[in-house]
This record gives C-alpha cells, structure tokens and sequence, in this order.
C-alpha cells in the first residue's frame, strides 16, 4: 500500500517536471520567435513629378529682400533678306523660247528690227528679241521667242524663213536653229502663309543673335559679374513684298526689332534650388532636376526704372524615402503577407513590392517595429 502511494507520487512529480520543461521550451520557442523573426520590405519606388513657377524681381539697385541684383538694357535691331518660295508650284503656260542661226547670203548688209517675224517649216510663228544688222555673206545667232504661249512652241530643230522679207530675199535671209525650243510651260510658284511665317521667324532668329553679340560688344553685361543674359524683342516694323497667294519665286522681308536684355545675378539658383526643395514633402528625396540648366524667361520690365520680373518653371522628379510615412511600421507590424503587399501597392509612389521573411517560413510581418526593415531601391 505504502509503496503505490510513492509511485503515485514519483510519477506525479515526474509529469510535472516534464509539463514545466515543455513550458519552459515552448516560452523559449516563443522568446526566439519574437527575438529572431524578421521581415524585409524592399520596395521600387515609382518616380513622381514636382513642378513649379518660380517669379524672381531683378534691379539695378535699390535692392530688397529676395530681389537680385542685375543689368537691364534695350537695343534696336534690323535688317532685310529675300527667301525662295517652297513647293512645286503651279503649271502656267508661257512662250517658248531659242536660238536660230540668221543666214544673209545677199550683197547688202540687212537690218531686223525686234519682232520680226520667224516661220517654222512646220508655221509656228517666233519672233525675234533684239535688233539685230546682218552683214553681206555673214551669219549670226540671234534670240527667239514663240508668239504665242503654250508647248506648241517647244519645237524641234528646223528651218525657218522671214515673212516680212521680199520673196526674192526669203530664200537669201532665212533661219535655222539646231537646239529644241524650251519653256512653253512655267513652273510659277505659289506664295504661301507658311512660306511667309518660316521667313519672319527664320529673319527674327538671325536679328536675336546680332543683338545679343551687339550686347557683347558693348560690354552692357559683365559676364565675370552676371548670369544670362535672357531678351524679350517687340517688332516695331514687319514689311513683307508679297502675301499669300502670289506667284512669285521670291519674296523680301525686311524686320526691325526691339530687343531688351536682362543679366542677373547667379544666385537665381540657389533661390530656385531652395524653392524646389521646399516642395518636397518628408519622406520623399529629390531624384534629379532642372536646376543645373535653368531657362528663365522675362515676364515683364520697366526700362525706366529698370526693373523686371524673371519666370523660371521648375522641375524635379521624387521618389519616396524608407523613412516615408507610407512605410508606418505600426500599421505595417503583424500583418499577413499578403495583406502587407496590399496595403502598400495602393500608394501612387510604390511601382513593386518584395517582401524577405527570416525564417523563411513565416507568412506575416513580426509584430515588434525594430524587426521590420525598408529598403527603397
């Protein structure tokens, strides 16, 4: 009797003993767990655009906050150049033209006077372009041109005689040409609104260059001292000598321009710089920018008090940092994996996510915050 009650006891305790080392090994499972458990979160991020128009004030003096220092002047610029008609144009019948070899086989010298009449073989009518005396017993080469308009004209090699003449003479003083009579049909090009424009544009871009070596050469800015410069013109005189729709090959445009310079000082880039930065919220970086090759453009000026205003449009491209908000480790510990990827997809700033689990095996993000990782690519 007495040796069942110590068994009793002995398995007792010995169960005991085994349950505490199952619960000692099950709360050492649970402490490595929690002290081992780690999750990578490796996100690319998705660039986004940040833009902005910054207005700068720039003065030759007086000079208050934010203001910049600079140069302001203004020159007149002009001048004139023809310009060739682009396109085929149009077909228009015109009147053939040539040469003919004028033989005078009499004894006296003969004088043709301009117009005179030349008959083909075939009686296509030319006439001739210039006075012209034929010496006795000579030759000479003379200029034609059909009298009426058309390809009837563009006659082969031939014979010719001269109706005005005696008949005894037609057959002393005739012609002969041995080339084909060209230019019964004309190509007239047409004048175009863009032919027109091209010009003003293409003649305004060349008066732009002279006024900014002219603004060179008079040392107006002190490029050791100044950024820039930028200009704005006006055209004070536009004269075109044809208009759309005219036939012509050519046409002259003469332009006269005012031209206003505007030199600044460089920090216009630190204060563009700076303006940009403080459009980044917290948590995103700045990836590249404009700022290296800013273009400002004048905005308006005052000659008389030479002042202006100065538009720059900035630009950078952002991405988010591991430090973002969107990255709330907080919100992010405990969740299941695919809730985690979820929850951070749906953020316009997040193009992909990864997630890295230690052990492998696990399938939620650990519930303690320093066991969660962010890594931005």
């Amino acid at each position: 009797m007495g040796f069942e009650i110590e068994k009793k006891s002995s398995n007792f305790f010995r169960n005991l003993g085994f349950s505490l080392m199952g619960g000692m090994i099950l709360v050492l499972f649970v402490v490595m767990y929690m002290a081992l458990s780690r999750a990578t979160i490796i996100v690319e991020p998705k660039e986004e655009v940040v833009n902005a128009d910054l207005l700068v004030t720039v003065k030759e003096k007086n000079l208050q906050g934010g203001d910049l220092l600079g140069k302001i002047d203004q020159i007149t610029v002009s001048t004139e150049s023809s310009f060739n008609v682009s396109g085929k144009g149009t077909e228009m019948p015109a009147k053939a033209t040539g040469e003919i070899v004028v033989y005078n086989n009499s004894t006296k010298n003969q004088a043709l006077i301009a117009t005179t009449r030349f008959l083909s073989k075939d009686g296509v009518l030319f006439r001739l372009k210039s006075n012209v005396t034929l010496p006795a017993g000579k030759s000479a080469t003379v200029q034609v041109y059909a009298d009426k308009e058309g390809k009837s004209g563009e006659i082969t090699a031939t014979a010719f005689t001269i109706p005005g003449l005696a008949k005894d003479l037609q057959s002393k003083i005739y012609g002969k040409s041995t080339t084909t009579m060209t230019g019964g049909i004309k190509t007239i090009a047409v004048v175009t609104q863009k032919d027109i424009d091209d010009a003003v544009e293409n003649l305004l871009a060349s008066l732009l260059v002279t006024a900014a070596e002219n603004f060179k050469a008079s040392s107006t800015f002190d490029a050791a001292k100044f950024s820039g410069p930028v200009y704005a013109n006006s055209i004070i005189k536009q004269e075109v000598s044809a208009k759309a729709g005219d036939k012509t090959d050519s046409f002259k445009v003469k332009l006269e321009l005012k031209v206003v310079g505007i030199a600044y000082d460089s920090a216009l880039q630190d204060q563009a710089a700076q303006t940009l930065s403080n459009m980044i919220n917290t948590g995103r970086e700045l990836l590249s920018s404009n700022i290296a090759g800013l273009k400002p453009v004048i905005d308006k000026y005052d000659l008389l008090e030479k002042t202006a205003t100065l538009k720059i449009t900035l630009s950078g491209n952002t991405i988010l940092t591991s430090n973002s908000s969107v990255f709330d480790r907080e919100k992010l510990a405990g969740m299941k994996d695919g809730d985690a990827r979820q929850y951070l997809a749906k953020y316009a700033g997040v193009k992909s996510v990864d997630i890295k689990y230690f052990p492998f095996w696990l399938d939620r993000i650990p519930k303690l915050r320093d066991h969660i990782k962010v890594v931005v690519k």
